[in-house]
């Protein structure tokens, strides 16, 4: 999935010269919780987060620095280092500067322009959209061993019965090398018959005690 599928665009910007109390007013009418700062060609130059403006609210209200108001520009306190992507990236690969740099949202960028963003909320909707949360089913989860054809062999399963299957999710098994667990949504609200089936062919379903484990 390209991330131009899933970002928000246009995205809302302030320049440099906006004030704190600017970006408050921004986010409190938009309800979100990050904004790209940009210069006067729509160029990337940083970007700001509520919890940015939560930092620096205690300086605003000590006597260490009595000249600091919200109504300095943005340029102080916002993050110059920004990590951005490009619309035709793909959402995999975002998803693991996520996860590697705990961001909130990532600016999306193309011929150096904003164009738009991603943010956490995006990457959660993407998540339940590709897993299939959102159709009436039920989860299967099956410890199996990697082998080539191993999918083509739980699908015939599921054929048999005429049950679909909404998604398939595979997960490294941390306690058995060799070993993957995949986790389905099938459209069945009762899916005994498929476990039953899928354990007289072999293969080990998980019950609900042992999933996630």
């Amino acid at each position: 999935m390209l991330v131009e599928r899933i970002m928000t665009s246009p995205a809302k910007t302030l320049t440099e010269v906006h004030t704190i109390e600017d970006a408050l007013n921004l986010m409190s009418a938009n309800a979100f919780r990050h904004i790209p700062i940009v210069d006067k060609d729509a160029r990337l130059v940083g970007i700001i987060s509520d919890r940015d403006i939560k930092l620096t609210l205690p300086s605003v209200l000590s006597d260490e620095d009595p000249d600091f108001t919200l109504n300095v520009p943005i340029s102080r306190i916002m993050r110059k280092r920004v990590t951005y992507c490009h619309p035709m990236d793909f959402v995999e690969e975002i998803a693991l500067d996520f996860y590697h740099y705990s961001i909130g949202a990532i600016p999306v960028l193309r011929d150096d322009r904003v164009i738009g963003i991603v943010t956490q909320k995006d990457m959660l909707n993407t998540y339940i959209e590709l897993t299939g949360m959102t159709e009436p089913g039920s989860i299967i989860e099956i410890d199996i061993e990697d082998r080539t054809g191993v999918i083509y062999d739980i699908g015939k399963v599921f054929k048999e019965l005429n049950i679909r299957i909404i998604s398939i999710s595979v997960y490294r098994n941390k306690e058995k090398k060799g070993y993957k667990t995949i986790l389905l949504r099938v459209q069945a609200m009762n899916p005994r018959k498929a476990i039953d089936l899928l354990k007289d062919r072999g293969f080990t379903v998980l019950e609900p005690s042992q999933m996630g484990q």
